[in-house]
């Protein structure tokens, strides 16, 4: 089956115009549908073993059951107990090798009394719905990133309060929390190397939009009992199936924002971590749809934001997927600059720090790059018995939340956005 062609591709501002104020309304009354009565959940003990459970087995729901693999195959008490996808055969193909329960629907999943922690790596409209479920049913929850989709702000603070009132322990995917590089950038700040933080300058380049293109399966693939397309739509306008929505999901504002919150994060993550930044005061962000103008892209290829923090430091981001030439991530402060050499995937690490002061004295610092996904589940599981907070709960990922929501709004709307910091709201 083929898509048919979309008439928003050409002008993605337009879209913003449409209404999305139902859209929390709606997805917090489905969440409170499917589980009115809050599960307290199991108590773990130092030595039980934790069932796993996947919301989301795509890509890179698949990449987080090869984590906690090879996390059990390295000794971790765990099992993957369950695994969930309105994707029949996505949905078997994880189960077969991990012997886990299938569910094609995620509240059943969330019944199974072997499920202590769930991981949601579902389309991002899908996130907070479904770890707002999860939380209510008793389980704790690694959410991976961005934490919602660029229009449910106001669910993913409700989200964030819920967790909170619970007592759940929440990690969002921001896996760069975890890498020991960042806390050379950390320390050094806070010992005043570069004197008090003023700018942040950093940017994502691709050379290709293969990150929303996304391989097509099953080109006959449509509704029914194979196919969930309702679950997947979730509080999202009702349109009609195409393979394309499904598969390449990532190409449309009903389910993603591009650049902004499928990239950029990674970059803005460790910053806002490692400096300590709160919620922006304002947001600008600027781009469009530039190189890949021939299909139904209606995300854009190159996007920019600008951020200004009530730290007093503006953080300025770029990402373009036209070109993969990078320029080296610089922290400004009104002492001395900190640059990163190789920054890569950026939450790995980068090869080294170059250190600049006032006077134009340089001192390299090595560098260290580590595979953070392990270490983010590990963290994350080790609270999960500890019951304390995760390096990227639900608090902190609401602040970079915050951001990726203001620029995404600013940018679709040709508006300033800004924060309400007393009652944690977008204005625009």
């Amino acid at each position: 089956m083929m898509s048919q062609p979309s008439t928003r591709a050409a002008n993605p501002a337009a879209v913003s115009r449409r209404e999305f104020i139902s859209t929390t309304s709606r997805a917090a009354a489905g969440a409170a549908a499917a589980f009115p009565f809050v599960s307290p959940g199991r108590v773990l003990g130092a030595n039980d073993r934790i069932g796993v459970g996947f919301i989301g087995v795509g890509g890179r729901g698949r990449s987080h059951v090869a984590t906690v693999q090879r996390l059990i195959e390295a000794g971790e008490n765990l099992r993957i107990a369950a695994v969930n996808d309105v994707f029949r055969y996505r949905l078997e193909e994880a189960a077969r090798p991990t012997g886990a329960k299938a569910f094609l629907k995620h509240t059943d999943l969330l019944a199974e009394a072997g499920v202590d922690v769930v991981c949601v790596a579902t389309p991002d409209r899908l996130h907070v719905p479904q770890a707002l479920d999860a939380i209510r049913a008793g389980k704790d929850v690694f959410c991976e990133k961005p934490m919602g989709h660029w229009s449910q702000f106001d669910l993913a603070r409700q989200f964030c309060e819920e967790t909170r009132r619970l007592g759940r322990v929440v990690q969002i995917g921001n896996q760069g929390n975890s890498s020991p590089a960042w806390g050379q950038v950390r320390d050094l700040v806070q010992q005043g190397a570069i004197g008090r933080l003023q700018h942040v300058q950093a940017g994502f380049y691709r050379d290709g939009d293969w990150g929303e293109r996304m391989p097509i399966p099953d080109p006959d693939a449509a509704p029914g009992p194979d196919l969930d397309w309702e679950a997947f739509l979730g509080d999202a306008p009702k349109v009609p199936f195409t393979v394309q929505r499904f598969f390449s999901w990532r190409k449309y504002l009903d389910y993603a924002g591009g650049p902004c919150t499928d990239l950029v994060p990674h970059v803005l993550t460790p910053f806002v971590s490692a400096l300590g930044l709160t919620y922006p005061d304002r947001a600008v962000g600027s781009g469009g749809i530039f190189k890949y103008t021939t299909y139904d892209r209606e995300v854009p290829d190159t996007f920019n934001m600008c951020l200004d923090y009530p730290e007093k430091a503006s953080v300025v981001l770029v990402c373009t997927l036209s070109n993969e030439y990078p320029t080296e991530p610089a922290i400004r402060g009104d002492e001395g600059t900190l640059t990163l050499q190789n920054p890569g995937s950026w939450s790995e690490g980068f090869d080294s720090l170059t250190l600049i002061s006032r006077k134009g004295e340089r001192k390299v610092i090595p560098g260290t790059k580590t595979e953070a996904l392990s270490l983010h589940w590990q963290n994350f599981l080790q609270c999960v018995r500890s019951r304390e907070k995760p390096v990227s709960d639900v608090e902190f990922g609401l602040k970079v939340q915050a951001a990726m929501c203001m620029a995404m709004e600013s940018f679709l709307k040709e508006k300033v956005a800004k924060f309400d910091h007393q009652k944690l709201k977008i204005v625009l």
